[in-house]
């Protein structure tokens, strides 16, 4: 079976930039343009890294709950257990999920993940899966441009535009499992969103209420395989274009999310642990011309609290306040056509309140100034360079380096190499001696003789495209050094730095035009991942593996896709497990009834697969079969 998979993955695969985009003429693919990757618009093909593009269309197809759901099955991205309540990480190249840096429209979320506890991942939830126009993935260090938390690459989320005419949409999901007759993993949700104004302003309004129940584990009923949520989200926005060279943003987003799930403290007592979630990002922005200076100018602030209750007389972990003020700022300079400076600024200051803490809260401030040169050495040979200076409270500079060349060797071919060093300070909590936390038998504290952590990462790559078809390939080697991971007992767990670990692989994926209307799309990944021992490094799958076929005909629209995973290792209560593979099957099909009304109806899990039944060892649960039903109408 193994072997007829590498098979197909070997005749079908590859991409980065084109995998989720449509393959259509040479002048038609070359059109998709990102800013992430280098700050300036440039087309997917010419970018200095690995990068996959998820569009609006993609998006609707997929109907993801968060932004895990939407770029899962793509290139070089696996889901990895965390722990409690069945919660899954995202993991770009192997890295640890708080190696992946979130951006909405530019901004960095907070990496929640060992910020509150080590078993986080608040950091998918800040925006409605409605609001999502497109969504820009980066694979490899983005240091120099975005700073700490960029060490293993950056994921931008690009919202919806608000419209010149009044003009919204409304959409309802229902989520059913079935499961043993009972509600267990049905989900609901409500998502609108409403915006208009004139050539000058523009005011948007968007909200998302939604709810899936906790799924019991089947080892033990009595306990939670995934927790259950309820959100409520908000967001109000406002687009000004005092002049035609000047542009400002004004954005509000407050969310309100509620946890559960039923586990055992270590003592082996049953009861059910609750969490309340608030989030709130308030921002404005400026976008400017001068002359031939490119500017922009972004304040914002990131707040997030946390609150936990337990039944049955269990204590339950202290309250906590995230709180992350930013305010960064670009300019950029054409010299010529073929020659581009941006230099840039930011100063960040992370305040955490945990009665955990020494005096009950602690904060870190970070600067940083970066230069970036992109220059065309000639119409086929691009050059990128840059560097970047972070000055950390606590634990001094770093200084991040960046270099890679793009040669389109051929109208249809794209040769690519690059170098980035990534750097990453431990963050209040980690660095704390002083700090505890407890959740159920897990006990973790801090580790004040922490380092940082340094990433240097090489690719080397290629994009070939036709008419019908487009193929990338990549090779890949991160080294890094000071990895901070937990260790020790579950009842007695701390923060150390591993010496060095290193990460390389491949990535190779394609898409196909079988023929009108009908595409394959295929994204295959190897990892090698080992310490500085040679011991493997725990949830980081050798193969992953993700194929999907569309048929896209007048108003209907079906789909048939596949997730492979093989090759895994998983440490749980330090045993090492080399876990069973599995792959997990979905479909969808799609009708639009008219130009304002769109109906959905798909099942995810389409053969049932639960963790549990194939492994105890896993750390996470997948959902099982559940037929999901959409209704969207726009106006």
């Amino acid at each position: 079976m193994k072997r007829s998979l590498l098979v197909i993955l070997i005749a079908n695969t590859m991409n980065t930039s084109w995998a989720l985009s449509p393959v259509a003429d040479k002048d038609d693919s070359l059109k998709q343009i990102i800013v992430t990757a280098t700050h300036s618009e440039i087309d997917t093909t010419e970018a200095p890294n690995s990068v996959t593009v998820i569009s609006r269309k993609d998006i609707e197809q997929k109907g993801g709950e968060n932004i895990q759901d939407l770029i899962r099955g793509t290139t070089g991205i696996t889901l990895s257990g965390i722990g409690s309540g069945g919660r899954k990480g995202l993991s770009l190249r192997g890295m640890l999920s708080q190696h992946t840096l979130i951006l909405v429209d530019g901004k960095r979320i907070p990496a929640s993940n060992d910020s509150f506890g080590p078993q986080t991942d608040y950091q998918y939830d800040w925006i409605s899966t409605n609001n999502i126009e497109q969504i820009e993935i980066v694979r490899g260090p983005m240091s120099v441009l975005y700073g700490a938390d960029a060490l293993g690459g950056v994921i931008n989320i690009i919202t919806r535009k608000p419209s010149k005419q009044l003009q919204g949409d409304l959409k309802i999901t229902e989520q059913s499992t079935n499961e043993d007759g009972s509600d267990n993993g049905e989900g609901r949700a409500l998502d609108f969103n409403l915006s208009g104004g004139s050539d000058r302003v523009q005011v948007y309004l968007g909200g998302q209420k939604s709810r899936r129940e906790a799924l019991d584990s089947k080892l033990n009923p009595a306990l939670s395989s995934i927790e259950g949520k309820e959100k409520q989200q908000l967001t109000l926005g406002l687009n000004w274009q005092a002049t035609p060279q000047q542009q400002i943003k004004v954005n509000y987003v407050k969310g309100k999310e509620d946890r559960w799930y039923n586990t055992q403290t270590r003592r082996r007592q049953n009861y059910q642990s609750q969490y309340a979630i608030q989030r709130d990002q308030a921002s404005l922005g400026w976008k400017g011309n001068v002359g031939k200076l490119n500017s922009a100018l972004n304040l914002y602030q990131n707040t997030i609290d946390i609150s936990n209750k337990a039944t049955n007389g269990v204590s339950p972990t202290l309250p906590q306040q995230l709180k992350d003020t930013v305010i960064d700022g670009s300019i950029s300079l054409p010299l010529g056509l073929k020659h581009i400076i941006t230099t840039g600024f930011a100063h960040r200051k992370e305040k955490l309140v945990n009665a955990g803490l020494r005096d009950g809260e602690s904060d870190a401030i970070l600067k940083s100034l970066f230069l970036q040169d992109e220059v065309d050495l000639s119409d086929h040979l691009f050059l990128t360079l840059g560097a970047r200076l972070d000055d950390h409270d606590v634990f001094g500079r770093e200084v991040s380096p960046r270099a890679s060349i793009v040669w389109n060797a051929r109208d249809d071919l794209t040769l690519r190499s690059s170098y980035g060093h990534g750097f990453r300070a431990p963050n209040i909590k980690q660095s704390s001696g002083n700090y505890v936390f407890t959740l159920g038998r897990m006990r973790v504290t801090g580790n004040p003789n922490l380092k940082p952590e340094t990433n240097d990462a090489f690719e080397v790559g290629l994009n070939y495209h036709k008419a019908k078809y487009s193929v990338d390939f990549a090779i890949f080697d991160n080294r890094i050094k000071d990895l901070i991971e937990l260790t020790g007992p579950t009842s007695n767990r701390t923060y150390k730095n591993t010496s060095e670990a290193r990460l390389k692989g491949a990535e190779l994926s394609t898409k196909i035009a079988l023929s009108k209307g009908l595409n394959l799309t295929t994204a295959y990944q190897y990892l090698d991942a080992k310490d500085d021992v040679g011991n493997r490094l725990s949830q980081r799958p050798r193969n992953t593996l993700a194929s999907n076929m569309s048929w896209d005909k007048n108003s209907w629209r079906l789909n048939l896709g596949a997730e492979y995973v093989s090759r895994q290792m998983v440490t749980k209560r330090n045993i090492s497990t080399n876990v069973p593979s599995y792959t997990l099957w979905n479909t969808s099909i799609s009708k639009a009834m008219n130009k304002n009304l769109d109906l959905s109806l798909g099942i995810d899990n389409l053969t049932d697969i639960r963790l549990e039944d194939k492994s105890p060892a896993f750390l996470h649960e997948e959902y099982p079969r559940t037929v999901r039903l959409e209704v969207r109408g726009k106006f």
